[in-house]
């Protein structure tokens, strides 16, 4: 009874903290999809889609908000399994309820329960599928490993990180009774077991030729459902991607955020860990720590700040905490005996410290008065109006706008690009182009250029985090137009009419609630679009004063200082811009960005020398990066290396020999066929750097003859999965 009360109290913490509509990141998708029965990113989630699909149908709040519910639900089971099993393994209630408290109040599992996230459910099938095995390992009886075997196959309709699981299982197995799983007949039994529930996985074809609204790779052919289940597409970005520098730097990352959610935890973790009698779980317990850990620092490059990959490791750390403080209490009480309203204090000053854990982590994991994805969805469909045009990307823009598009049907009369091409299709990728190569690039530049050539009047908006690095026709340009960006002939300048600004919906984004890393990026690009508007307006300062608001807010957000960093040293307010990109190197994810507009700034000034060993610095990182390359062989080239220059652009070109601007820079620095170039070391930046312009014939003509343009390169230009 005392556990029921527990759980149902726990419960109601979640549902006070509880987003109260939609929230940023995933959510927009996963919410979408499963009010549509479509399918999200890869691997497709299946059981997430389905099981979501039922909460979308309870009768409270919005959809947004019941499929928030969903996570909370989740969450609060899994910490029921999580009381039985430290119930069960050590025979305390103290330790399980202690366990059960220290992760339910713990950051990293309490703010997962306050939006739509797979991870609740991930975490839901670990803790599960440790009681099962518990459970066998205690009785031995094949039927127990069968359901662990069926569940185990239920969770890969959930989430690929299962897998991780495998060395920690087979392990434990191996040492318990190794005949389970060599003996022919128990083999494809499990086997048979382990295959029935990978069937969920064919709602994804199903789905796609039922023409769901969402169906991201289009998984209806052996391939594309292979490329999707398995997230094919996206390994070669994702998986061991990194140089060896920036792999140790995030496993100290990784390391450094379990111990800032735990601290001194983790010697009672450790204790515990050392108390386990059995050796088959002790390496059971580190396997599964050390599996969690590969998988955050060498399968995936999102940010930490974002993804919650530590969920296994800190059930883990949990368990371990509950058995610790059963030794800790058993150690005191067989030190020294004492009576027994003494002995009940003990154990209740011991179940405080769960308690200062709710208390440091209410006001981060309180998400109750959060409306910031969908004030932003509101204000994008309040800016561009029926019969506009609208280009996007990012998942902070994606997502939300799917959200109001399928779920709300907002801007029905907005018609909507997907610029990745994943969810209202547009390019018809006859040539068979890879996802985010260069020809893909052209062909999506080209295909934009169209649609700005045919559109009859209409107004064109970019929905993106990143406007400089659009590539448009010569003769238009993009402009801040409240939270979007609108094309304009060049040389032109609309500020956005006050009844634009006047009629957002602006209260998460000027409220006092704390943030978390995805919500302060949107607000703070809310500000820094804002400060733009006025800053180009013609109000300097009190553009100046909202951009660095926004450089505030988003304090740990590398993107945002790079960005206010080229904004200002383009506008010639250098030192501004230098202690932007101060504050991007001391919040970097990627270093070779950094060390990219560091060497913008000194070729602002005109210092090219330490221009050159800052973009050699960023080509040291990421060798294979044409941009870093072309930017270093111009500075190169500006201080009179230029043998050294010519041998970058080779080498640019070897990696990608579909760069037309670079071959006719190089001929007419270089000699040979000469081109008609103009402005060709002219710079120009993209969103958290800048890349060598170089002049490339524009099809377009006009009295002038032809004109040339100057091409951008894309930055961040997909959506990033997990």
């Amino acid at each position: 009874m005392a556990s029921v009360l527990l759980l149902i109290l726990i419960f109601g913490a979640y549902a006070g903290t509880i987003c109260p509509t939609v929230y940023l990141g995933d959510s927009g998708e996963l919410t979408a999809a499963a009010f549509s029965l479509g399918i999200p990113h890869n691997s497709g989630y299946p059981l997430y889609a389905l099981l979501g699909k039922l909460f979308c149908l309870l009768p409270i709040g919005n959809v947004g908000f019941r499929m928030n519910v969903m996570s909370a639900v989740l969450a609060t089971a899994t910490l029921w399994i999580l009381y039985s099993l430290v119930r069960e393994m050590t025979g305390s209630r103290l330790g399980a309820f202690f366990s059960t408290l220290i992760l339910a109040f713990v950051q990293v599992f309490w703010s997962q329960t306050a939006s739509a996230e797979v991870y609740t459910l991930h975490i839901f099938f670990v803790a599960l599928l440790i009681r099962i095995l518990y459970w066998w390992d205690k009785e031995g009886k094949f039927h127990l490993l069968g359901l662990f075997v069926f569940l185990t196959g239920l969770s890969f309709g959930n989430h690929m990180q299962t897998v991780m699981l495998a060395p920690p299982v087979l392990s434990l197995i191996f040492f318990r009774d190794r005949e389970a799983i060599l003996n022919l007949r128990r083999f494809v039994v499990i086997s048979v077991l382990f295959v029935i529930p990978l069937l969920i996985y064919l709602y994804l074809p199903v789905r796609t030729d039922a023409g769901a609204a969402i169906t991201w790779g289009d998984p209806n052919t052996w391939d594309r459902f292979l490329a999707h289940v398995s997230g094919r597409s996206h390994r070669a970005s994702y998986v061991f991607s990194r140089a060896p520098a920036e792999y140790l730097w995030r496993t100290k990352e990784a390391i450094q955020f379990i111990a800032s959610q735990f601290g001194l935890l983790l010697a009672l973790a450790g204790w515990g860990w050392l108390g386990l009698p059995s050796f088959r779980w002790k390496l059971f317990f580190a396997l599964v720590v050390l599996c969690d850990l590969f998988y955050t620092v060498f399968l995936n490059i999102i940010s930490l700040k974002i993804t919650a990959f530590n969920l296994p490791t800190s059930l883990v750390i949990a368990i371990l905490c509950g058995n610790g403080i059963t030794r800790v209490v058993a150690v005191l009480e067989k030190t020294r005996p004492v009576r027994s309203p003494i002995r009940g204090l003990v154990r209740a000053s011991f179940c405080a410290v769960p308690a200062i854990f709710f208390l440091l982590n209410f006001g981060v994991c309180n998400q109750g008065r959060n409306y910031s994805a969908y004030e932003h969805v509101v204000n994008i469909f309040r800016t561009a109006e029926s019969g506009d045009i609208l280009f996007m990307n990012g998942d902070n823009y994606v997502f939300p706008i799917l959200y109001g598009r399928i779920v709300e049907k907002m801007g029905e009369g907005v018609t909507l690009f997907d610029r990745n091409n994943i969810f209202y299709k547009w390019l018809d990728n006859k040539e068979k182009a890879a996802p985010y190569s260069e020809e893909w690039k052209d062909l999506r530049r080209q295909r934009e250029w169209d649609v700005l050539k045919t559109r009859a009047g209409r107004d064109v908006y970019y929905a993106v985090f990143g406007p400089y690095a659009i590539d448009l026709p010569s003769s238009y340009s993009l402009i801040p137009y409240g939270v979007l960006h609108k094309v304009v002939k060049r040389d032109t300048y609309i500020s956005a009419p006050d009844t634009v600004w006047s009629y957002y919906s602006e209260e998460s984004f000027y409220g006092d609630f704390q943030r978390d890393f995805m919500t302060r990026e949107v607000t703070s690009y809310y500000h820094f679009n804002r400060g733009k508007d006025l800053f180009m307006s013609g109000q300097v300062s009190r553009g100046a004063k909202t951009i660095m608001l926004a450089s505030k807010i988003g304090y740990d957000d590398e993107l945002i200082h790079s960005d206010i960093a080229i904004f200002f040293i383009d506008r010639g307010l250098l030192k501004e811009g230098k202690e932007e990109l101060e504050k991007a190197l001391l919040y970097h994810e990627d270093l070779s960005v950094v060390y990219n507009n560091w060497g913008y700034y000194y070729h602002k000034i005109g210092d090219y020398r330490k221009a050159a060993d800052f973009l050699e610095k960023a080509v040291e990182l990421k060798p294979n990066d044409t941009r870093y390359l072309n930017n270093w062989g111009l500075a190169l080239l500006m201080i009179g290396k230029r043998v050294e220059a010519l041998r970058v652009c080779k080498k640019s070109l070897d990696i990608n020999p579909r760069q037309p601007g670079l071959i006719r820079f190089a001929h007419s620095v270089y000699g040979g066929e000469q081109f008609a170039v103009v402005h060709s070391r002219r710079l120009t930046q993209a969103p958290g750097q800048w890349n060598l312009c170089v002049a490339e014939e524009n099809r377009e003509t006009s009295g002038n003859g032809r004109k040339l343009q100057f091409p951008r390169q894309a930055f961040r230009d997909h959506a990033g999965l997990q």
